[in-house]
Formats: C-alpha cells, sequence, structure tokens
C-alpha cells in the first residue's frame, strides 16, 4: 500500500516526517456541535479551555489552507468535555450510525474544497457500539463476580456487589445493562502454607435458577448496590462457597464474533462510498469499553469485571479445550482478595483460587489468566488491524493512526498509601505502602500490551509521564524507543503533561536526548529515529496474571529497550553473538519476570549464548511453558542450575540483603525491600562449572555460567533493583552494575581505557549520553534528583506554578564538557538544555543541535557556527529520503539573531538560501548568504528567526 507522502516544493515529508506536518482540529465535546457543522459558517465554541474561542467550519478550513495543512481532525473528546458546560451530553451521534455517516460525509465534501481530508475516530473499539448492537442484535459482555459464603445444608447464600450502570471513556458515557445474574456452587480446600484455594473445575455447579437480586436503594455515581440470595439445591452438599456473576450487556462489539469484521468492512464501505475522505484515523486510548475511573470498580478492593462475550467464550474454548465453553464458572480462578467474609486474618490475605495444590496446577491457573489476557488483546488488535487494511485499500494509500492505547499507565496510576504526601514523587519503587496497580483494568479493556497495539499505531508513543509525575527515571523514554522498534514508522513518542511549563522543557530535554518526539530540532539531527543501546529486557507481560494486585513493570530501568517475548519471537533473530530486532543489534538479552516462556524463547537464548551474546534471566525460574508444557528441565540445563519449585511463586524475603561476588564482587549489595510477589527469591543450587555470584543469608541466589563461546547464562533470583531517582532518599544501581561488571556496556575502543559508552557514562557523569545509528551523539543535563511536587493538572494555573518553582528552584541544566570521551570522540562544549551533534565519515560537522551555545570542539577540531552564543540553533542535512530534484540539501532553524557560519565542506556546490514559505517545505524570500572559510554565512533577522531555512544548490545559467 503507498504512503500518502506530502510532496513539498523543496522536500518530501516521507514516514516519521509526516509528523511535522501541521493538522487542523475540531474536537467535539456535544452531539449538537456536529449538527451545527452542517452549515459552515455557524461559529461553535472550539476552546478545549475555559476561555471560549467561537469559529466556524469555514474559518478552520481557510486558516487550514493558509498553513499548509492537508488534514483536518474531527473527533469527539470526553476528556476536553470536562473543562466546558456541556459536559458529557454525547447522546447519540457515532461512527456507526447513518445520521453520523451523513453528517461526516458533507463536511468531508465541504473540506475537500480546501484540500482537507479528514482524521476521523473510526476505527476505535469505543465509538463502534450501538449501531453494531442494532444492526447484528449482538453486544459486547462483561462479567462480574463476588464470591460468598454459602450454607451447605439449606443452600442459603447472600451476596452484595456494585452493579455497574453507567461507564464514561474517552469518547462519552454509555449505559450498561443488566443482562442476567449467574450463580455457581463450589468448594474450596486450602493449599497449606499458601494463600491460595484449590477449586476443582468439575465441582462449580451452576444454582441460577435459585437466585434472586435485591436491589438496597444505595446508589453512587455510574453504580448502584445489589444483594443476590437465594436458598435451595441441598443435594449439592458440600459446596460451601459462591461465585456470583453478574452479566452485562455492553454497546460495543463483540469482536471476537463472525459478523465483527464483516460488519466493519461495510461501515468503511460506507464512508468510503458517501465521498469522505479519509487521511488519518484518530487512534487515542483505542481500548475496549470500560470506565475511566481508576480504583473506583473494585468489590473489596478488587477490579472484579471482564469481558467474555459469546465469541470470546467460544474462541477462547475452541483454543485451549471445550471445557471453557461455559467461561462463566471459570471467573473464580480471577477471584483475589474477596474473603471478606472470613473469621480470620485471611479476611485480608489476598486469595487466589487455583485448579489443584501442586506447584504445576497453581502455574497453570496463572497461565489459563494469561491465556485470557492474551487471547483478548490479539483478537481486538487483529480486527482492528483488518479493519485498517480494507479502510487503506478504499482511500488508496496508508492512514496514519497515531496515538496510544491506554487511558491510564503503570506505574503513573498505580497507587501507593502515601497520607498528605505527594504521590508522584513516590511513584518509582515496590514499597510495603503499594496497594494497586492500574494494569488490570487495562488488560482486561485490551490495551496493556503496548507493543501488540503498535501492530494498529503508527508510530505508537506512550503518555506515562502525565498527571504531574516526571518519570525520573527515564522509563518512559526507555519505552518510547522500545515500541518505535517494531513500527513500520519506527519513532514513538514519551509525551507529558500536568507539570510547570519550565519543567516540562526540561524532560523535554531528555525527550531530546533519547529521540523519543522532542523538539523537531533534534529529531532532524537524529534522523527522527530513537536511542540505540545493547541490552534488550523482557517486558513482563504476565505479572498481573500471577498475581492481579501488580504492575507491567519489574524496575524502572532506562538505560535498555523493552520488548514482549511473544515479540521477541515473532520479530527477532540471532545472528553473530547478537538477537536483530527491529534493525538494532542486542548482544544482552535479559529476563524479568517471565514465568511462561515460549520452547522458541528459550532456544534463541540458548544460540545468542553460544555465539558469545550474554543472557540473564531474574525473578522465577520457569516450570511450564506457554502452552503447559514442562520446560524446567531445559531451563536448568541452559541456566547450570538445580531449581526446586514450591506451591508459592519462590520465598519472602522481606529486609534481607543480597551480596555478590565472583564476576558480580563490585556490585553494591541490594536490600529486598517487601515481602510481596515481585520481591520473592529464588534459591538454586549451582552445577558443576556454574559460578555462584549473589546470595543472601544461606540462599545461593545468583549463578554465573560461561560457554566456551565466551558467552553466558546469568541467574538471578531475587528483584534486581534500580532507581537513578533515588525516591527512597537513596540511589539503588543493581541492573546497571550487573550489566557493567558482565560487560553489556563496552567501550567503543577508541578512548583507550576509558569506557566511553553512553549508557555507562549515563550512569556515571551527571549527564544524559545517547548515541544513534546515523552516528548522532546527544546530551542533556540529568534532571532525575528534582523531586515532584504540584498539581498535575492538565490546565495550568501560572501564577499558582510560579510561586511553587520560587520556592522550589529548578536545578541549573548547564553543559560544561571538556575534553569528554563519548562513543569514539572527545568534546568540549559549553551550552545549555540538550545538544547533539553528527560528522560524517571525513570527521566534518554537518549536524547540529544545541542551546545558548556558539561553537563546539570535537575531536581536536573547533567549529565556531556563530559570532555569539544564540538561544538555539539547529542544521542538518536533508536526507535522501526527503530530497526532489532542485530542493533542498540542508535544513536548518535560530533563534535569535546573529550572523550564523554553517560548515559546507561536505556540501558539493554552491549553496542559496531560501526562508520556508506560508506551507511546509514551499519555498519563500531568498535569504542573503555568502561562502566564506568554507562556511555559508547568514545573518539572521527578526524576521527569519525561528522559522526553517533551506539551502538549496544554485543554479546554474
Amino acid at each position: 500500500m503507498p504512503e500518502n507522502l506530502y510532496r513539498a516544493e523543496l522536500l518530501t515529508y516521507p514516514g516519521a516526517w509526516a509528523f511535522q506536518l501541521p493538522r487542523a482540529g475540531i474536537i467535539l465535546v456535544t452531539d449538537q456541535e456536529l449538527r451545527d457543522l452542517e452549515d459552515p459558517d455557524k461559529q461553535i465554541n472550539l476552546s478545549l479551555g475555559h476561555e471560549p474561542r467561537m469559529e466556524s467550519l469555514r474559518q478552520v478550513c481557510e486558516r487550514a489552507k493558509a498553513q499548509g495543512c492537508r488534514t483536518l481532525i474531527l473527533a469527539f473528546d470526553h476528556f476536553s468535555a470536562s473543562t466546558v458546560p456541556a459536559w458529557g451530553t454525547r447522546c447519540s451521534l457515532y461512527p456507526d450510525k447513518p445520521e453520523y455517516i451523513q453528517r461526516i460525509a458533507g463536511i468531508s465534501k465541504f473540506a475537500q474544497q480546501y484540500g482537507l481530508g479528514l482524521e476521523l475516530s473510526l476505527l476505535n473499539p469505543l465509538e463502534i457500539g450501538p449501531g453494531y448492537q442494532q444492526e447484528t442484535g449482538e453486544s459486547g459482555k462483561w462479567m462480574h463476580y463476588r464470591k460468598g459464603l454459602r450454607d451447605p445444608e439449606t443452600g442459603a447464600f447472600s451476596v452484595q456487589l456494585w452493579r455497574q450502570t453507567r461507564w464514561a471513556a474517552n469518547k462519552g458515557a454509555v449505559n450498561i445493562e443488566s443482562d442476567s445474574v449467574r450463580v455457581f456452587a463450589f468448594r474450596e480446600r486450602r493449599v497449606g502454607g499458601t494463600s491460595y484455594r484449590a477449586v476443582n473445575p468439575d465441582e462449580i455447579i451452576e444454582i441460577s435458577d435459585s437466585a434472586q437480586v435485591e436491589l438496597l436503594g444505595d446508589k453512587r455515581e455510574g453504580m448502584e448496590r445489589v444483594r443476590v440470595y437465594g436458598t435451595g439445591h441441598p443435594e449439592l452438599g458440600k459446596l460451601n462457597r459462591v461465585l456470583v456473576v453478574q452479566v452485562y450487556r455492553v454497546p460495543e462489539m463483540d469482536y471476537m464474533s463472525d459478523k465483527a469484521f464483516p460488519y466493519l468492512e461495510r461501515l468503511i464501505d460506507r464512508y468510503a462510498d458517501a465521498g469522505v475522505k479519509l487521511n488519518a484515523l484518530y487512534s487515542d486510548e483505542a481500548h475496549i469499553q470500560q470506565d475511566w475511573s481508576y480504583f473506583g470498580h473494585h468489590d473489596h478492593g478488587q477490579f472484579a469485571m471482564r469481558y467474555v462475550s459469546d465469541g470470546f467464550a467460544k474462541k477462547f474454548a475452541g483454543k485451549y479445550g471445550d471445557q471453557y465453553k461455559d467461561f462463566a464458572k471459570y471467573l473464580v480462578y480471577f477471584c483475589y482478595g474477596q474473603e471478606d467474609f472470613a473469621h480470620d486474618l485471611s479476611a485480608t490475605e489476598p486469595v487466589m483460587h487455583v485448579f489443584g495444590d501442586s506447584p504445576e496446577e497453581i502455574r497453570k491457573t496463572a497461565l489459563f489468566r494469561s491465556w485470557y489476557y492474551r487471547l483478548l488483546q490479539d483478537e481486538v488488535v487483529d480486527l482492528f488491524v483488518k479493519a485498517k487494511k480494507h479502510a487503506e485499500k478504499r482511500m488508496g494509500f496508508k492512514l496514519e493512526a497515531r496515538a496510544h492505547a491506554t487511558w491510564a499507565e503503570s506505574p503513573t496510576i498505580d497507587m501507593w498509601r502515601v497520607g498528605e504526601e505527594n504521590l508522584p514523587k513516590n511513584q518509582y519503587e515496590y514499597t510495603s505502602n503499594f496497594v494497586w496497580s492500574n494494569t488490570v483494568h487495562q488488560a482486561a479493556a485490551a490495551c496493556s500490551d503496548y507493543f501488540r497495539w503498535g501492530d494498529f499505531l503508527t508510530g505508537n508513543g506512550n503518555d506515562h509521564a502525565e498527571g504531574g509525575w516526571l518519570d525520573r527515571d527515564y522509563y518512559a523514554q526507555a519505552l518510547a524507543c522500545s515500541t518505535g522498534l517494531l513500527n513500520k514508522v519506527p519513532y514513538s513518542y514519551a509525551a507529558h503533561w500536568g507539570m510547570p511549563n519550565e519543567t516540562s522543557q526540561r524532560r523535554t530535554n531528555i525527550n531530546n536526548a533519547f529521540g523519543t518526539a522532542g523538539s523537531p530540532l533534534f529529531g532532524m539531527v537524529e534522523d527522527m529515529s530513537h536511542r540505540e543501546v545493547e541490552v534488550l529486557m523482557l517486558y513482563p507481560f504476565d505479572l498481573v496474571a500471577v498475581e492481579e494486585r501488580f504492575g507491567s513493570w519489574m524496575t524502572q530501568y532506562g538505560y535498555a529497550d523493552m520488548m514482549t517475548q511473544n515479540k521477541v519471537v515473532e520479530c527477532g533473530q540471532v545472528k553473530d553473538g547478537a538477537l536483530i530486532l527491529g534493525g538494532r543489534r542486542y548482544t544482552t538479552l535479559a529476563a524479568t519476570f517471565e514465568p511462561f516462556p515460549k520452547p522458541e524463547l528459550l532456544e534463541m537464548m540458548k544460540t545468542l549464548a553460544e555465539q558469545g551474546g550474554k543472557v540473564i534471566w531474574s525473578g522465577p525460574p520457569p516450570v511450564i511453558d506457554n502452552n503447559g508444557n514442562h520446560i524446567l528441565q531445559a531451563w536448568q540445563d541452559m541456566f547450570g542450575v538445580d531449581y526446586s519449585p514450591s506451591r508459592n511463586e519462590g520465598l519472602m524475603a522481606p529486609g534481607r540483603q543480597v551480596a555478590f561476588e565472583g564476576i558480580l564482587e563490585k556490585v553494591p549489595s541490594q536490600v529486598i525491600l517487601t515481602d510481596l510477589l515481585v520481591d520473592h527469591i529464588y534459591p538454586v543450587s549451582p552445577r558443576e562449572g556454574s559460578q555462584v555470584v549473589a546470595g543472601a543469608q544461606n540462599h545461593i541466589l545468583g549463578v554465573h555460567r560461561v560457554l566456551p563461546s565466551n558467552g553466558s547464562f546469568t541467574f538471578l533470583g531475587f528483584r534486581p533493583r534500580d532507581d537513578q531517582s533515588a525516591s527512597l532518599g537513596y540511589e539503588t544501581r543493581t541492573w546497571f552494575e550487573v550489566f557493567n561488571s558482565l560487560g553489556s556496556y563496552p567501550g567503543t575502543g577508541k578512548s583507550g581505557e576509558v569506557n566511553d559508552n553512553t549508557e555507562y557514562l549515563s550512569r556515571t557523569t551527571d549527564y544524559l549520553f545517547c548515541r544513534f545509528p546515523n552516528g548522532t551523539v546527544a546530551v542533556a543535563k540529568h534532571f532525575f534528583n528534582y523531586e515532584e511536587g504540584w498539581p498535575g493538572g492538565f490546565a495550568r494555573n501560572p501564577e499558582e506554578d510560579k510561586k511553587i518553582l520560587e520556592s522550589r528552584p529548578l536545578p541549573p541544566d548547564e553543559i560544561h564538557l571538556k575534553d569528554q570521551v563519548v562513543n569514539g570522540h572527545k568534546v568540549t562544549f559549553d551550552g545549555t538544555s540538550a545538544m547533539a551533534f553528527r560528522r560524517d565519515s571525513a570527521g566534518n560537522l554537518i549536524a547540529f543541535a544545541g542551546s545558548n551555545c556558539n561553537e563546539i570542539t570535537f575531536d581536536g577540531k573547533t567549529v565556531q557556527f556563530a559570532d555569539q552564543k544564540l538561544p538555539q540553533l539547529a542544521w542538518a542535512p536533508v536526507p535522501e529520503n526527503r530530497q526532489i530534484p532542485n530542493g533542498a540539501r540542508v535544513q536548518l532553524m535560530v533563534y535569535g539573531t546573529g550572523r550564523i557560519r554553517i560548515p559546507a565542506e561536505s556540501l558539493s556546490s554552491p549553496m542559496d538560501a531560501f526562508v520556508e514559505g506560508p506551507t511546509p517545505g514551499s519555498r519563500g524570500e531568498t535569504v542573503p548568504s555568502v561562502l566564506e572559510d568554507g562556511k555559508i554565512v547568514i545573518d539572521i533577522t527578526p524576521s527569519i528567526q525561528g522559522r526553517w531555512i533551506y539551502l538549496v544548490n544554485r543554479k546554474v545559467n
């Protein structure tokens, strides 16, 4: 499918470069606003803030055309609706309703007169439902489960729960209908030494015919309290527990139905046949229906709802066994901590239910939950990927869908009990006051796997640093570099909001260094790509399946890329001692929590080590693979250890200290913080030829095995901590020191015995250093020791923020490098914020971005590019895939005024300079320039500062 390429007069905008193109936007908050747009001259309030902004469709389109926009965003956004008086008044106009299509067609026809295509929220699960329900007779189904007591003699039971009545998400509020109530009787037995209760699935018996429902009159926003009760079935004898399942009909699709894709296909055809021109798909928070409220849907502290449509149950049973056809009764194995009826301390314990009491049966129960989350995620993504491809076929080109899938993130929206303290500054470590993660909410809504959603989304990205959280461990930047890795447009963003503007700029400096969609000035130097690194860590997708309290992170570590094991197996290959993934080479692969590995993953690890690479496994040794088959023996043989699995996943060791020896002897000792699952330890016995490298008390927790290839396997039977933010008052750096001791961050060898590796320097100096595939080196002053302490709202109060910053001044962001070795270079530089430079094979400076500077010295060569320090300037050659005949060869921008001198050694012919015209990439007025001592000299005047300037080969008469 061809790209919808924007071709300007001087250059093109392929791939990620298209993200720099301006686009107009109309964000709707009511049905009436869409109806009002039918009159292109009627003005409506388009403000997303508290001050009104009245404009008509015609005015928006005229301005868009003048700016060179080719896309008009038209979407409903419930988040924006909260800032205007008509909050939440979307009632009937959804993309799969005829009236909506008719009105959109009229708007599209009008916009096309101005050369505009639409960006519609068309293929978003939140928007497709009412029409689907009406046309197919199907809907989504959610099941809400609650455990209770049953008298085995009389059969009497009584269970209360919060019945859902209304949910609100990014596309508006929807009403939830009660479909039915089902009740199952069962019995359980305690599994000694654990918080597990064994339940035989064959002994779970439905007794729904005895159930009655009573409304208790207690109504809250979007829910009401109900009691489900009954008596009878004394013949069931010892079944002394019940599982109540409240089934909801939700106005969304049955995503696994045979009718789902044909419906989406017809829907797209209706738009295309109506003459709607699509340029993009507005895809912000593209998850299935759920409510925004983070922790407001919990029964006795558990998020106790799962999507189980008829199509899902059929699909799950077809894949994993006929016993799952009636999925409702298996929801008992999702129950967590619902023991409020207990007469002992177990009432507050995280009690879970398992298939049996053997170590294997317990793990197979967690695997069952993993299957649920994986199938739900995969089926939803695959459906919309398929629909997107059909839409692209109808439009004739690729459709951009740039956004992220979740409405909440882990750890950002995870909950710690902090009293009156600021929450964000406490969200960097699993400590004893950790309460609950939002990951299970996201997993149930089919959006917890950022990497899988990358198959649909363009570029991908995350909003982790939202609501005032600064992400001082750079976890979100590392995640963005990772989700961009395999995307068809490999350039993700690490967005942020909810902080003072000055603080926001400091985080942008870090984005600029990482290459995570910061300033376009840095993007052009770095070729719109992410930094590269030698270490890949496996993203712990299955942590929530083992215990749903926990998030999608084990350690927030910013100096490695991340990937799910599924994507590693699907897209990776081992070659010449490295794992090749997305065109990058990783010589170290580390597992952080991988209880159900694919056999192919272990085979890749084995091959990597045999070819000289490094493999590290932390956390629980795997007993079974992703299909439930035995895999422990193969794992033990690889890592040179023996492990005896118990019914618990590891041992509790709160307060114990892990000490290191052997090849890891320089790693500082580490304290095990808590008794939580994430901090469990896994003692092993080393086999002959394996070296002990870590232990706690009498337990061996670390073993290192070297292969003849000099590759290695390292097992760490605990959670290595790493927190550069020092959120607990001290820094921990176990992961970094382990990687460094194993040689995962090698220098280039061009700086003698000094390690000039960018990640090594980032953890041993005051600066963040990054390197890029095109040879660029970037640097920013670290910003990890400034604690959060401000309201996290989206709209800012400048006066309030000013007072906050006056009371807590920001640290300096000055950069002072003196003969700093980095990635094979020796650099001297003075400036602020962030800096990036690139040289060609001849050693000439060909690209640069920096602030408050006028020169740089690298490899003994000083380049003065301005007569005085300028607030900001950048230049870079136009890459070949952007060039057109007689077009731009160099692109630059300067903030401030004065004379600049752009090195011209690499330019093959004389150049003329032009400022950009009114539209992107257009030729504006000529900028006077001269070639002087191998440099192009330009005087930057107030009229051209802050505008793109293009250098074009001079025409020869």
